[in-house]
């Protein structure tokens, strides 16, 4: 017997398109945490995130009836409107001070030396991944965090194989000039004392 679950994105898109509930809920329950996690990692602010998933199945409702099946693989499709709404909130952003910026009450229980390690260790990735270029960042995203084939990642950004390649490489090298350059100074200012 088939259920509900074993329909694939796009009989769920046709149903959604019907005005069908329970197709939109499941589809939403399905790549949720997918568009989520993209949104994050792209604005780094969870309330963002947040709005721009919400932009996206916003999206899915609004457009479902207009789906051309064939056009592009459903999740193909899906991710690059997730990168689409999360660019779209990044230009209407304004200047706020990080919450990386504001310290947070120390707990007591808890080994303040590791916490504030892994704190500055995250802080340190975070900032090495904002130097690399959009399309890098955008590679290294789709390939390593949404664990996107290249094939696919490539036609989600509308790129050849090889230009995404191209951006994963550069991308790669820098990060581990950054981190490199980033350990020698740790190493040069800890030996000093």
């Amino acid at each position: 017997m088939i259920t509900k679950k074993d329909l694939s994105d796009e009989t769920l898109m046709s149903e959604i398109g019907a005005g069908s509930e329970a197709a939109f809920a499941l589809l939403m329950q399905r790549h949720l945490d997918r568009v989520y996690s993209i949104c994050m990692r792209r604005l780094g602010n969870a309330q963002e995130a947040e709005e721009a998933a919400q932009e996206v199945f916003t999206s899915i409702w609004r457009t479902a009836e207009r789906w051309e099946f064939g056009q592009a693989k459903f999740t193909t499709w899906l991710y690059r409107v997730s990168l689409n709404k999360s660019t779209d909130i990044l230009r209407r952003r304004k200047p706020v001070i990080p919450l990386e910026a504001i310290e947070e009450p120390a707990d007591e229980n808890v080994d303040i030396l590791a916490n504030l390690q892994k704190k500055n260790d995250r802080k340190i990735l975070l900032d090495a991944f904002k130097k690399l270029s959009q399309p890098q960042r955008d590679a290294i995203e789709l390939v390593y965090f949404a664990e996107m084939g290249q094939k696919q990642a490539a036609e989600t950004l509308g790129v050849s194989i090889a230009a995404l390649e191209s951006s994963l490489r550069r991308g790669r090298e820098k990060l581990y000039r950054i981190l490199k350059t980033h350990q020698q100074n740790f190493v040069h200012l800890d030996t000093k004392k």
